[in-house]
């Protein structure tokens, strides 16, 4: 945008509008984006992903997914101060399973990436399936980079039907902190699965999720959440090599618990916690 005037990209409901997966250190800043299922295509598992993607100041809405990236090539993304307005209905806070009426699918997530040094940071997010994810890859695959040294970090979602943040399918040094999510019905912060870690949840601000605030399952390994404030429903379950320091837990009633969980290894600790 050269600030003479709004530059507008309509998709006109094309499914995607940027394929960048095979052109590297693209820049794109100011822009208004919308009409589109994906507006940044950048990455396909087993096929190639690219580098250096920036998307910097940019308004995405009437979009199904805003940045994707499924590819362990893909590296150097930044991220950074978007707003992003998915097709949910904004008035309602409904779920994707398990209910007479679910969430239709309209918009998945509006940031999900894979592969290494990826930054994630200042964006406004609301009326998504999920918020901010690591893709949820499966096992790192043999012979390829890992899914490592990922960042997320003050980024405000509001209103998801499933989660405000995922590290599923992450394996190291993947740092989240200092977020704030209000209103997802059925997580805010998602482990499912990490292989190995450590991953960091740091000072996040969780409000309002029925289902639960932290979804450690499928039995991740090397969680560290420290300093995080939930008020909401807490569980978590079947983890390995968690620590949890300095956290505040609300829940929503005196006869419930306000956290649970199962550890598979002796060393993992909680210490200087609220209830």
């Amino acid at each position: 945008a050269a600030g003479d005037g709004e530059v507008i990209f309509d998709g006109d409901g094309s499914y995607r509008l940027f394929d960048v997966m095979a052109a590297d250190y693209h820049y794109f800043e100011g822009l208004t984006i919308r009409n589109t299922d994906v507006a940044f295509y950048a990455g396909l598992k087993r096929v190639m992903g690219c580098s250096g993607l920036t998307v910097k100041n940019c308004k995405m809405e009437d979009i199904g997914i805003g940045v994707v990236t499924y590819s362990a090539d893909s590296k150097d993304f930044y991220i950074a101060d978007n707003v992003m307005i998915g097709r949910h209905d904004p008035d309602t806070l409904v779920g994707w399973y398990g209910l007479e009426k679910p969430s239709p699918l309209t918009s998945y997530y509006a940031i999900k990436v894979y592969g290494q040094s990826h930054v994630v940071c200042h964006n406004s997010i609301s009326f998504f399936h999920d918020g901010i994810c690591v893709d949820t890859h499966g096992l790192p695959e043999v012979g390829k980079p890992l899914c490592v040294s990922i960042d997320f970090y003050r980024n405000d979602i509001f209103n998801m039907a499933d989660d405000f943040i995922e590290a599923d399918g992450g394996v190291h040094n993947i740092r989240i902190f200092e977020n704030r999510g209000f209103n997802a019905y059925h997580a805010a912060l998602s482990a499912q699965p990490v292989f190995g870690g450590p991953v960091y949840f740091i000072r996040n601000v969780c409000y309002n999720v029925p289902g639960t605030a932290l979804k450690y399952t499928v039995r991740p390994a090397g969680i560290f959440t420290y300093h995080n404030t939930f008020v909401m429903d807490v569980a978590i379950t079947n983890f390995s090599n968690g620590h949890f320091r300095n956290n505040l837990f609300i829940g929503p009633e005196s006869k419930r618990p306000s956290l649970t969980g199962t550890t598979f290894t002796r060393y993992s600790t909680l210490d200087y916690n609220g209830y």
